[in-house]
């Protein structure tokens, strides 16, 4: 039975100015807002002053587990931040089967709109847990005060959309694919329907209108309720640009900014493919994510010493079946690709 959009249920979601301000009046106290250090001065004047405040410094599963032993008596749990923030007060709410309300102050990942945290167990990430929020708040004066870079970062995870169709439809051609996850053409419709919305939108969320939040908030929302609304299934929304990101963080212990690192795996991701590499190189340099090793505080040699462990990393970790299982990473292919994207980016 093919899907339909409509059948996937999406989180609550609110558009609005001064939200974060309201939160006094219906969040249960005690509440506990989830949040990083630099941001919270930011916002600590509109909130009540007996709130609790809990700064994430790691997503290690560990770190997270014995940070729960201080949060007694809390009533409510309020995510405030980016895509670690969002995490951990996923992971929070869950452990402790409380209510959930989640302001993201950047569209720089879907986090938001998924239902599980994304930890890391020794540096590799996993996702674990079932937190659905009371309401996302998309508040507009956060999210427009955020840097840029991070905004439109968030494009990496709905333009990865196309690779992570590349990598299923390449699954299904080598009869790959898991038997639970057989492929969908469906799925794969409404996933690429999203990010073609996006590149044709481009200079709109390049600039950040009204109608290009819009086009991100979509595409994230998609995202993460239709993981789980197809029945966990990643296949129509990450592949290959997520594994680079994964094998990327695993080699380097760094942590990254996710549209930054996603949208390399991107390009690089179509390179292997051989398909849409340059179209979606111009549309992320279009955009000004730079995807530079330089821009992310790493080098070359490290992208080359993920990118020639890759299929050994997929398999360990088994991911699911895609190019980088069948695609060999040649020296002659990294410096290819690394000279392509330094050309992008120096024009």
């Amino acid at each position: 039975m093919p899907f339909m959009e409509a059948d996937i249920p999406q989180f609550s979601t609110v558009f609005g100015r001064n939200l974060l301000a309201e939160t006094p009046h219906f969040v249960r106290p005690k509440m506990l807002f989830v949040t990083m250090d630099d941001l919270w001065p930011l916002f600590r004047d509109k909130l009540p002053a007996e709130a609790e405040v809990c700064f994430v410094t790691s997503m290690e599963r560990a770190k997270l587990e014995g940070d729960l032993d201080s949060l007694t008596g809390i009533a409510s749990v309020v995510g405030l931040g980016g895509g670690q923030a969002i995490d951990a007060a996923k992971y929070f709410a869950w452990r402790l089967n409380l209510p959930l309300f989640q302001f993201p102050t950047s569209l720089s990942v879907d986090a938001v709109f998924g239902h599980r945290s994304c930890v890391r167990e020794s540096s590799v990430v996993k996702y674990v847990g079932w937190a659905v929020p009371q309401t996302v708040y998309i508040d507009l004066d956060i999210i427009e005060d955020a840097p840029r870079t991070l905004n439109i970062g968030g494009v990496g995870d709905v333009l990865c959309f196309i690779t992570a169709v590349m990598d299923w439809r390449h699954a299904q051609e080598k009869h790959r694919c898991e038997a639970r996850w057989p492929y969908d053409n469906s799925l794969a419709q409404i996933s690429l329907s999203k990010a073609e919305a996006a590149l044709a939108g481009i200079d709109e969320i390049r600039t950040m209108t009204p109608r290009g939040i819009e086009l991100i908030v979509d595409g994230l929302k998609w995202g993460g309720a239709s993981y789980h609304g197809a029945g966990w299934t990643p296949r129509h929304i990450e592949g290959i640009e997520h594994h680079v990101f994964y094998v990327l963080e695993a080699r380097t212990g760094r942590a990254f900014i996710h549209g930054q690192a996603v949208c390399l795996g991107l390009v690089l991701g179509a390179m292997m493919h051989g398909e849409r590499s340059q179209e979606l190189l111009d549309a992320v340099a279009r955009l000004g994510v730079d995807i530079r090793p330089t821009a992310m505080g790493i080098a070359w040699t490290d992208v080359f010493d993920a990118m020639s462990n890759l299929k050994d990393f997929v398999m360990r970790e088994r991911l699911p079946y895609g190019i980088a299982h069948d695609f060999a990473v040649t020296d002659n292919f990294l410096v290819g690709a690394r000279d392509r994207i330094e050309r992008a980016f120096a024009q």
